[in-house]
């Protein structure tokens, strides 16, 4: 099976840089009650990063709006038609700068949604595996100690 490809991405929230890697997901059944305990922590974080870029996106689109009318009006005050202050508004340099930031925030907010399902996509896989590997314990504890109890007995 070929290897999928991990990328880790950097997005701001607040300013800061914020690292989405997908190695923190990474268990195996020796790590696995490590990580059952830890993710919690993980999720919570990034949770609230969630909450606080889809704060910066709704001050983003406000910021958007809000150039965009003001340039809109402008070009109607001056006579414009309703498409012509339209398309003022929309080639005026500080919307357009507006309308990036408002497009990179909202790239930030899917980068980390995407995130979130991912963890509890693995959250799942986890469970699954404690699942799995409770039942093959269960089973083998069964046969040493019904071998012990015969050797005991006969």
């Amino acid at each position: 099976m070929t290897e999928i490809p991990l990328e880790k991405i950097t997005v701001k929230v607040l300013g800061k840089d914020l690292i989405l890697d997908p190695l923190n997901m990474k268990f195996d059944e020796m790590t696995l009650s490590e990580y059952m305990t830890n993710e919690f922590s993980y999720f919570d974080f990034y949770g609230k990063q969630l909450e606080y870029a889809t704060k910066e996106l709704a001050l983003a689109e406000l910021k958007y709006e809000t150039a965009f009318n003001e340039k809109y009006i402008e070009a109607k005050d001056l006579g414009g038609s309703d498409n012509y202050a339209k398309a003022k508004a929309q080639c005026n340099l500080e919307v357009i700068e507006a309308h990036k930031e408002m497009i990179e925030q909202r790239t930030t907010v899917g980068f980390i949604k995407s995130y979130l399902k991912a963890w509890d996509k693995n959250h799942a896989n986890a469970q699954s595996r404690a699942n799995t590997l409770r039942k093959e314990l269960e089973k083998l504890n069964n046969d040493i100690y019904k071998s012990n109890y015969n050797d005991a007995i006969g």
